[in-house]
């Protein structure tokens, strides 16, 4: 397996990959979110977000078979009366196709995205997830990931 960074050449590839998160997310809250209909639903998304410097993309891929992808932002968060400064990569996105599931695809993301904010000199990677995705919690927590916050809704 091979990770390597996005280009905007691979928009299509990323909003096909997001395809079975995304539809895992409607499932469970169609209220919120909508249902992909075709791999290309979320390519302006991508085209966009790559252009964009905050953003960083990795994709896993075998024997050149797109895997999976993680989809990361830099946040700087000014310090005020009430927080210090606060710089982290933010896991926007993570997804690996469910018949590429429990095979490490997932922890290797994270690891890059890891090394990746290590390079930009920041100190935390953060992500959130939805109650519902226990398997995802699953695999943050075996990464080292610890519960901070929760909301309500």
């Amino acid at each position: 397996m091979e990770i390597r960074s996005a280009t905007l050449k691979d928009s299509l590839t990323l909003s096909a990959l997001c395809r079975d998160v995304q539809s895992l997310h409607a499932e469970h809250h169609p209220q919120v979110f909508k249902m992909p209909q075709s791999d290309d639903f979320a390519l302006g998304f991508f085209n966009e977000i790559l252009a964009t410097p905050e953003f960083t993309a990795f994709i896993a891929e075998e024997a050149g078979y797109p895997l999976g992808y993680i989809l990361c932002r830099t946040v700087d968060r000014p310090e005020n009366a009430f927080t210090y400064l606060m710089r982290f990569l933010l896991v926007d996105q993570i997804s690996v196709r469910p018949d590429a599931q429990r095979r490490g695809i997932g922890t290797a993301l994270l690891k890059k995205a890891e090394d990746h904010a290590r390079e930009l000199g920041l100190g935390k990677l953060q992500l959130d997830s939805w109650d519902f995705n226990l398997e995802a919690h699953a695999c943050f927590e075996k990464f080292g990931f610890e519960k901070f916050n929760n909301r309500f809704w």
